[in-house]
Parts: C-alpha cells; structure tokens; sequence
C-alpha cells in the first residue's frame, strides 16, 4: 500500500545534482585559488630574484674592470721602463701595447713632479701642463681612483664619438730605482666599457622585460641610465632606503609616476684598493613585471568558472542517467501500489544493480499473480507473504541505492582530483590499452579524454613516436619501474616531457598493466638552458681577469719588476700555483657545460698512443715533484705496430693527465704512480697506478658522478672539485671508449681506459 508523508522528497536526480555540484564547485574554486595565490607570490619573487642578480652582475663587471686597471697601474709603475724613463719610445711603445690589449683605456700617461706630460699613448698630450689636474694631484700622494667626469682637453684629442666622452681615473706616483719621486703614472678609463657591459647584459632581457641598468655616483647624480635621466640627479628619497644596505630588492614609485621593481647592489665593498663607491640600481616596471600573473590569475578564475558549469552540467547528465532506471521501477511500483493493478514491472537496462533488481521484481511480480489465481482461498497468507518479501526487497533496494551513491561519489572525487592536478595520469593495461585518463591529457593530444578511452598506444601516439616508446613499455609491464625524457611538437611549439611507467601488479604479484604520470618539463628545460648559459658567461668573464692575473705573476715572477727576495718568491710561486688551479677549475666548468649542452666536439683520427702517453706523463712531472711522488712509465706490454687507436688525441691527452694528476694527489709522499699501456683481443689498455689510500666500495657507484668525492678528511684536504672524472667519463664514452678502475683500502687503485685497436 502507498504510504502518504507529511511533506514532499526532493527526488534522487536533484540530490545527486545538488551534492555533486557543491562538491566539485567547492573542491575546484579552492585548488584554482590556492594556485593563483602561489603562482602570483612566485612570480613576484622571481621578477625580484632576476633584477637583484643583474645588478649583482653588473656590480661584479665594475669592480673588476675597476680592479683590473688598479693592477695596471700597479704593475706599470713597477716595471723599469716606466720608473726609469731612458728611452721615451720604448716607454710610449710599453703604454700603446697595454692600451691594445684594453681598448677601454683611452689614455695613459706619465707627467714629471712639475705636472708636464712626460709620454703617453699615441703621443696625446705631450708636453701639456696636467699639473692642475685632479688624479695627478691626488695621484702624488698615493694610489687614486677619480670618479666619472669629462676631460675638455683630451676629448679634443681623441677620435668622434656619438656619445660624450666621460672618463674615471687611475693614478698612482712613480718612484724610480733609487727610490727618488719621479712623477705621477695616469689612466683615463672611458665610460663606453660601462655602457657596453650594460648592453650585453640586458641583451637577453631588454626587449622582453624592458629593463634598465642605472649607475649613481655617491652625490645622487646618475651617470649611466636612460638618455633623459643621465648626469642629473635623483631624489634623496629613492636612495635613502637602498643606501643604508649593500644589496637587495624594494619597490619605489619614481618621478614619472610609475612603481617599479628595483633590484640594487654597491660596488667597491671588498676590494682592498681605493674603490669608487657607485650604487648599481636594475629597475623594471611593477605593472610589467606582473603582466602574466595578473593575466594568470583571471585565466585561472575564468577556468574555475567555466569548469565548474561543466562539471555540474556532467553532474546533472550523470544523475539522472544513474536514477532513470530507478526512477521507472519506482513510478512502476508505486502505480501498481496505487492502483492495486495486476501491472508488470519494466525490465531496465541501466546498470546491472538495476536490471537484477527489475528482474527481481517482475519474476516477483509474476509469482505473486500466478499465487493469487491459483491459491485464492489462502489469500490471507498470501497477502501477508508477499507484504513480508515487499519489505524486504525495498530493504535490498535501499541498501543497495546507498551502496550506489557511496561508489559514484568516491569515483567522482577520484576523479575529479585527477582530473585537477597539473600531469597527464594514465593506466594502461597488459594489451596497451588507456583503461584511465585524466583531463589534463588533452594538452598533449589534440582529443578529448573520452575519446582515447580503449585506445592502445600505437594507436594514439603513431608508429614512429611507438617505436621510442617500445622499449619503455615493456620494461613497465615486465615489473621494471622505469623513468625517461622525449621532445613533441603540440601547437606548433616544441615541448618537453618526462614519462614515467610503473608497473601494476595484482595480489598475486603479476602485471596487469602500468601507471603512467607524464609531466610537461619545458620550462624547468629553460631554466637549465639559461643556467648553462649563465655558467659559461661567469665562468669566460673569471678566466679573462685570471689569464691577466697569471700573466703578471709570471712577468714578476720571472724579475721584470726588480729583483725579488726568496720570500717574495714563495709567495709569487704560491699565488702562481692557486691561479692556475683556479683557472682549471673554470676548465672544468666550461667543460662540463659544453658536455651538458651538446658543444663538445671531437675530431677522431688515428693516433699513436706511446707519444701521447710521453707528453702526459712530461706534463705532469713537475706536478709529481710538488708532492713528492715518483712518476714512471713501465714497459709496453703492446705489439708496437698495434698502438694506434682512433680517438681525439687533444681530448685524450687531456683524460691521462687528469688521471696521472688524481693519482699523485692522492698518493703519499715518497710514493710512486705508474703509466703502462698493453693490448689484449684487440683492446688498446691505458692505465694509472698509484699506492694511496684506496677507494671504498660504497662509494664505487658514485665515483664518476659529478661533484662527487670519497667523504673522508684525508680525501677532502687533498682539494679539488670532484668533477674532473665525470668529465673523463663522458669523454671516454664520446670516443667509443671504456673507463674504470680497480681499487684497495690502504693498498691504492689503477684507473684505466680502453678503446678498440687499429
């Protein structure tokens, strides 16, 4: 019988609606935010982090330039033909050859204690009266630094310039070989190198982010900026907070109006020479720094929008799909309740719950008619079994309509989450099927995720792009977890993705198939390219001011400032010793740059390997008496006619000193390392023996991985930066070659390298 309520249900396609609607809106609305605050943080921390290191940049170039023309000066006015002037030619010829190497210098100079100018380059300004000038004042007293400044009278010299001559000086006074004052050595540095260093750097940047690079003199005065802001001063206001630290980033609102983004550093704060303290501001506008969060975060918002419809529309299509055919054998029962008609119950076909329960429900339906017919004189306990299987079936019935709903809402969040994270999210089965996908997959293929519901993955990816992926998919659904990189085109722009498989496996511990999360890595790709860059860049601007460095120590070294105490020397000797070792280490960086960016070439042709193994070990003698340790070559082993082997004789020159140089570094005084070379089965074998204190095989694994080295303190003093048999690693494997080693705690270990004969 129908039983009446006091107040109307909502029927179950509302309830469903309403629920999964609020769900997936709440659940959308707060991930979309969540992203938009962090992505809008992000982007403002890295627009502060790039200007502050382009104003570190261009703070290092002016303090070096500085630095380098201090340690000119420096050594000019210790070398003979400058402290004791014999031949005015010969000293013009001195000042011209360093003005060559340095265009940047536009003039230097020596004037006599009257002030007259002795000699200088190109013969400019000879016999003038310079006595008035301020680095000749200043530079008879001590070493002087002169800030920017024009120079009316050498600027009527010197060739025309589109932009205005300006100058900063370096002066320092002349003492000649008897100690006897003999005048004041000048340089006139020109701007232009300031300017030009401005340029390169916001080569990459400008056009894009349209930043700029202002210079401030300690009086507020702006000499090198915007034409309209050059030599005229700024506001105390802008320059009071950044003055009071030495670097860092603040936001000021200028004269013109606009907010900007400043990015600042101080230059001279640890040199030990009289410094020009300048003010190196790198500014951008707050509006276009923040262009593409502000545009990111109202895409992001219009996505939850729109996002949110769709998925309550789905949500509404899907509720009443489920409850249709529930709602038929509801109206179905209840008519049949109302009326108290002999009327059949529909078969659905919605689900399988549906269908079994109207299958039931008919079967039960049919019975109780064939019942009623056939036993009319036990009607009584006819009506009282079937109103005892009616409850229970409604019982079944709404367990089983909860057990639906509980499925489909875990389902939907699953879904949903999946569907929501910033990866592609794929189960493939054993037969290469996608079983699941999530909505995100549609940024790589130009198809719904539907649609690549069933699909294998030839089918979807190509045979070309299948063939790649070939070897992976079957490490996956063999067990094997596996990880690996691949470009595409998707939008007409080039992508890069990171796949990774892992293998499914069921109780019994068989593969049914594997997960795959495939992430976009195109960005985190820049990033590395522009970190390369960045290497290379750094590490040519060190090696340049390191070559100049090691050049004078030699020159002093070798007595051409004077005669030098023992003492003077040791220390020549060692500052000599740590540049160069400074300056290998930039090889190496450069080097492991070029390996990491593809640069590095070989040119592989036949070589003898008994000259190349002479010159090695040649090279490394003097290195092998620093630290007492006996360098030997033992007896070729090798049939004479079969050394040669086909390789880059440059390169692997370069692999046995490096191997030569481990080994004596990590033997013991009074030691010896061994070079031998034999050939067995037609494999050329080079190795280096030493008697140090030997490898741990824990370590093994990690010995040719970059940056890597044994952790022990009779390791680490020996120094270095564990990247010199990375390099001779990938080295090796570019020529077709073999390397590794053999080693003993306490006994030593033999590093070698093997490449095929010819």
């Amino acid at each position: 019988m129908l039983i009446k309520k006091s107040f109307p249900l909502l029927r179950l396609p509302v309830l469903l609606t309403i629920s999964i609607f609020t769900t997936v809106l709440l659940t959308v609305f707060s991930l979309l935010l969540l992203v938009s605050h962090f992505a809008f943080n992000y982007a403002q921390k890295e627009a502060e982090q790039r200007l502050q290191q382009l104003a570190w940049q261009m703070r290092d170039s002016l303090d070096l330039v500085m630095q380098k023309a201090v340690g000119d000066v420096q050594l000019l006015s210790n070398l003979s033909q400058v402290k004791d002037v014999r031949d005015l030619t010969e000293t013009r010829k001195l000042l011209n050859n360093l003005q060559k190497t340095f265009p940047s210098y536009a003039w230097i100079g020596l004037a006599d204690p009257k002030g007259s100018v002795l000699v200088a380059t190109q013969g400019l300004l000879e016999n003038q009266d310079v006595s008035q000038r301020p680095w000749f004042k200043n530079g008879q007293k001590s070493l002087y630094t002169g800030d920017y400044h024009p120079a009316l009278l050498l600027e009527k010299k010197l060739p025309y310039s589109v932009e205005p001559w300006r100058f900063v000086d370096v002066s320092i006074p002349i003492t000649n070989s008897s100690g006897t004052y003999r005048g004041v050595m000048g340089v006139h540095l020109s701007w232009a190198w300031a300017r030009e260093t401005a340029h390169k750097l916001l080569a990459p940047v400008d056009s894009q982010y349209a930043v700029e690079i202002l210079i401030i003199r300690e009086d507020g005065a702006v000499i090198l900026g915007p034409k309209s802001m050059e030599e005229t001063k700024l506001s105390p206001g802008i320059l009071t907070h950044i003055k009071s630290k030495v670097t860092g980033t603040t936001s000021e609102r200028w004269a013109d109006g606009k907010d900007y983004l400043i990015g600042y550093a101080q230059t001279g704060q640890s040199n030990n020479y009289p410094s020009l303290n300048w003010t190196v501001l790198v500014r951008q506008s707050e509006s276009l720094a923040m262009a593409n969060s502000y545009q990111l975060q109202k895409n992001i918002l219009l996505l939850g929008g729109l996002l949110g419809l769709v998925m309550a529309a789905l949500a509404s299509f899907l509720s009443r799909r489920l409850s249709k055919p529930l709602n038929l054998l509801s109206s179905a029962v209840e008519t049949r309740a109302a009326n108290q008609l002999p009327s059949t119950i529909p078969i659905v076909y919605g689900f399988h719950e549906a269908h079994l329960l109207s299958v039931t429900l008919s079967d039960m339906v049919a019975a109780q008619e064939n019942s009623r017919l056939a036993l009319v004189d036990i009607n009584e306990k006819l009506e009282s079994t079937v109103e005892l299987r009616t409850r229970e079936i409604a019982r079944k019935a709404q367990e089983l309509e909860q057990s639906l709903l509980r499925q489909q809402s875990a389902q939907n969040r699953l879904q949903a989450i999946a569907d929501n994270l910033p990866s592609i999210i794929t189960y493939i089965d054993a037969n290469e099927r996608h079983v699941f996908v999530n909505a995100y997959i549609s940024t790589m293929y130009d198809a719904q995720p539907e649609e690549l519901l069933g699909k294998t993955l030839r089918e979807i990816n190509g045979e070309e792009r299948y063939t790649e992926f070939s070897p992976y998919i079957k490490a996956a659904l063999g067990g094997e977890a596996v990880s690996f990189e691949s470009n595409r085109i998707v939008g007409g722009i080039p992508h890069s993705y990171q796949f990774n498989y892992i293998p499914a496996k069921n109780q019994a511990g068989d593969v049914e198939g594997f997960y795959a999360m495939t992430f976009d890595i195109t960005e985190r790709k820049k990033i590395e390219l522009m970190k390369s860059e960045f290497v290379a860049t750094v590490s040519h601007e060190l090696r340049t001011p390191l070559t100049s460095i090691n050049g004078a120590l030699r020159l002093i070294g070798a007595g051409l400032a004077g005669t030098l105490t023992e003492k003077t020397k040791d220390l020549i000797a060692i500052a000599s010793r740590n540049s160069e070792r400074l300056l290998r280490l930039i090889n190496d960086i450069l080097d492991i740059e070029k390996i990491e960016s593809g640069s590095m070439k070989f040119e592989l042709r036949p070589t003898e390997l008994q000259p190349i193994l002479q010159d090695s070990i040649a090279a490394s003698s003097s290195f092998a008496e620093q630290y007492g340790v006996t360098l030997r070559a033992e007896p070729d082993s090798s049939d004479q006619q079969n050394s040669m082997i086909n390789v880059d004789k440059d390169r692997l020159t370069q692999i046995i000193i490096n191997l030569i140089s481990n080994a004596i570094k990590f033997s013991t005084a009074g030691g010896a390392v061994s070079v031998s070379l034999s050939r067995v089965n037609g494999i050329a074998r080079i190795a280096v023996n030493d008697q140090g204190c030997g490898i741990p095989k824990d370590f093994y694994n990690k010995i040719f991985q970059k940056f890597s080295q044994v952790d022990g303190s009779n390791i680490k003093k020996k120094g270095g930066t564990g990247l010199g048999l990375s390099i001779c690693k990938t080295m090796v494997e570019q020529m077709h070659g073999k390397i590794g080693f053999e080693s003993e705690v306490g006994v030593g270990s033999t590093f070698y390298v093997e490449f095929p004969a010819i």
